[in-house]
């Protein structure tokens, strides 16, 4: 981790320089020399080695501090994203300049293609800070689990996971997301982690909220690593004050639906190796061997680096949040994006063999109050039969969006 974020200091210092390059062509005509750029790359590099663990430990303050943090971390995210078309521009323009012998038409081109990125790229992160912040979408989607029956086909399932209640997700704003869940009618509620951000304050008026939630079937929780960080009995003990939601660590309990029992288990995180691509679970071998045979099983967990080891004990499936679907993604290749770097399975359903992961890009915000092509979800699932397949046991993963 601490390798991926030098890499991104760096990337955001070069892509400052290349800003500078270009505003000096654009204001004098002539960009920096080569000598120039490494002294400008030197100072910016270093200044902001030094300011983002200023900036980082500041925003989740409150007042000016929260303000100025925020905006020179939304300002190196703009940066990064236009260095990088620019990169692009300065290579073709430069190299379309002396393919036709006039480089002075080639840095024209560079200034008014430059002109038009800057714009892309800021535009882009103001548009993302604002209407994207506060987009949220209901996506309904139906997902195979073994062991369904004409009664649980008929249920809906409303599925929410990293709200991060905290400084970027306070009371008031929570109670509108929870009112909107609540209008959904679905018959079951699950939250797959990261419900609180750090900050213990705001766990007794988060879990009063969320006490709100209103479910037939009811109301089911897992803790993520954030949760960890926060305090998890401090949790515990505030959602089990609420008398409303069913916190599952480590643990399985049966709902009864018409009749008909779903099992639906839940794993704790414990905070640690949260970049793991692929791990297992202490309890989750422990808990397949206690769960009836044949039963129709849900597994919810925070993080789907579990979904190898969920796979191999033949649980059919899982739900998950962790990656907020990246908060930003390339257009039409939505699982190309920044939590690539702590996770192959990002945002939407996968499969391998028989077991079906759905990864929900989250109600809440990590870091930065910024979404790009991948707003806010709450995922209405509609349980259905397992499509029968030709090899079962093919260990081939495939995803849908």
């Amino acid at each position: 981790m601490l390798r991926a974020l030098g890499l991104t200091i760096a990337g955001v210092s070069v892509s400052e320089v290349l800003l500078l390059h270009w505003g000096a062509l654009a204001i004098y005509g002539q960009g920096l020399t080569w000598g120039q750029s490494l002294l400008g790359l030197a100072g910016v590099g270093g200044f902001n080695a030094a300011a983002f663990p200023q900036a980082r430990r500041r925003v989740r303050a409150n007042g000016l501090g929260l303000v100025l943090s925020r905006s020179w971390i939304m300002g190196s995210v703009a940066a990064l994203f236009t260095g990088v078309l620019l990169g692009v521009a300065l290579l073709l323009t430069g190299g379309a300049g002396a393919l036709v012998g006039n480089p002075e038409a080639g840095r024209l081109a560079f200034v008014w293609l430059g002109g038009a990125l800057i714009a892309t790229g800021f535009g882009a992160v103001l548009w993302g800070s604002s209407v994207g912040n506060y987009r949220i979408r209901v996506d309904e989607v139906a997902l195979p689990l073994r062991g369904v029956t004409a009664e649980l086909e008929g249920i809906r399932i409303a599925h929410i996971t990293d709200l991060h209640i905290g400084p970027l997700l306070e009371a008031e704003r929570l109670r509108r997301f929870v009112r909107r869940i609540n209008r959904l009618n679905a018959d079951l509620i699950v939250i797959t982690g990261d419900i609180f951000d750090f900050d213990p304050s705001y766990v007794e008026a988060g879990c009063r909220e969320l006490g709100l939630l209103e479910a037939r079937l009811g109301v089911y929780a897992v803790l993520g690593n954030h949760d960890a960080y926060t305090g998890a009995e401090i949790i515990e003990e505030a959602i089990a004050r609420t008398g409303a939601i069913h916190l599952l660590r480590d643990r399985w309990e049966t709902v009864d639906v018409d009749g008909v029992p779903l099992v639906i288990v839940g794993l704790d995180d414990r905070g640690e190796g949260w970049t793991e691509r692929e791990a297992q679970h202490v309890a989750l071998d422990r808990i397949a061997a206690e769960i009836p045979d044949d039963s129709a099983c849900l597994l919810l967990v925070h993080r789907p680096s579990y979904f190898g080891h969920a796979a191999k004990l033949g649980f059919s499936l899982m739900l998950a949040g962790h990656t907020h679907g990246g908060q930003v993604a390339l257009p039409l290749a939505g699982n190309h994006n920044p939590s690539r770097m702590i996770s192959s399975h990002t945002r939407g359903m996968f499969t391998r063999g028989e077991t079906t992961l759905y990864v929900n890009r989250g109600l809440g915000m990590a870091g930065l109050p910024l979404r790009i092509n991948c707003p806010r979800e709450i995922a209405l699932i509609r349980l259905e039969q397992p499509v029968e397949v030709a090899s079962p046991q093919t260990a081939s993963e495939s995803f849908a969006a």
